[in-house]
């Protein structure tokens, strides 16, 4: 993880901040620190800066490697996948959110290309860079954080008073995208984002979300007026469309994904809750990362190798003459 130094104090609080947050969370889908570069030591002697010590343009935290993200392997059509990975990296997560969320932090940019896998099927959270402490008495919170396809509704409508369930929006998105190996809900604005989830989830009424209008300040934007016609909810139609494998979204895949995307943040799954849904017990049963098959046929993709790809894809279709 690379910081740069533009500003020696917002650096000393950025550093500190993530080393913190890792060092006070050690869990198996948590990266390990294998270094901290020695300028991160003079966090604790900020005179030594202030006396015109050199201070070094970047500084590097040096992690665990691992040969995937989950954008890579989605994004991969050589690697094959089974309903055992989908189920085994869904509850590997859910799992990481949960410690995460019981030692009150909250990651704030939860996707697939933050998910890291390594060759023996463990997934791992990474980019904490957003992440931080959090308790319920916080009433002014940053709004723009969590990358817009996996940002819930309430930050899009302005909220800055939320709740680790802002992670369980972002996760059911990375399951619903596990099982169609793309995204679920792309939009290109905040405004198409917005569009996106109102047509899936149904426009929020009073009685599903009496307070919205006190935490959500651009919902009055956004709510019909007058005869406009509300919005129905529609999630589980729409999960059903554009599958990898139709068959492995059960009906207890689908109540799982549905309850991770609730509109009101108070009734949302919380991880507990999705821990003992019924998809996680129901045939094939949740493996364990040791028991899945990773014999891929690609040693190593991560999301910028795919991109890259399609650079090079379409800078070679540009290329290409059509026949007259």
């Amino acid at each position: 993880m690379r910081f740069r130094i533009n500003n020696a104090k917002i650096c000393q609080f950025q550093v500190a901040r993530v080393f913190a947050l890792l060092m006070s969370l050690p869990h198996e889908t948590t990266l390990l620190i294998f270094h901290f570069p020695r300028m991160c030591l003079c966090l604790a002697y900020p005179h030594d800066i202030e006396q015109g010590g050199d201070i070094p343009k970047n500084v590097f935290m040096v992690f665990e490697y691992l040969e995937y993200d989950l954008t890579g392997i989605l994004e991969t059509p050589e690697i094959r996948l089974t309903q055992d990975h989908v189920k085994s990296w869904s509850k590997q997560l859910l799992s990481g959110c949960h410690y995460m969320h019981k030692n009150k932090v909250i990651h704030r940019d939860l996707k697939a290309s933050n998910l890291l896998v390594n060759r023996m099927g463990e997934l791992k959270i990474a980019d904490w860079g957003l992440a931080r402490s959090w308790n319920s008495e916080m009433k002014r919170l940053t709004n723009r954080v969590i990358t817009l396809w996996y940002r819930p509704p309430e930050l899009l409508l302005g909220a800055t008073e939320y709740t680790p369930k802002i992670d369980m929006w972002s996760v059911g998105c990375i399951i619903a995208e596990m099982f169609r190996r793309s995204g679920f809900l792309r939009g290109q604005t905040e405004a198409s984002q917005l569009d996106l989830i109102f047509r899936t989830c149904g426009h929020p009424t009073e009685e599903e979300w009496p307070n919205i209008s006190k935490t959500c300040r651009l919902w009055k934007n956004f709510e019909p007026k007058g005869n406009e016609p509300r919005l129905q909810r529609r999630v589980r139609e729409t999960l059903k469309s554009n599958l990898y494998n139709p068959k492995w979204m059960t009906e207890n895949a689908i109540d799982l994904i549905d309850n991770l995307m609730i509109l009101n943040p108070d009734n949302r799954w919380s991880t507990e809750e999705a821990l003992l849904a019924d998809y996680f017990f129901e045939d094939p049963i949740a493996k364990d990362a040791s028991q899945l098959a990773m014999r891929f046929t690609v040693d190593s993709v991560h999301e910028w190798e795919c991109r890259r790809r399609q650079e090079k894809l379409i800078a070679h279709n540009s290329k290409v003459e059509i026949p007259k």
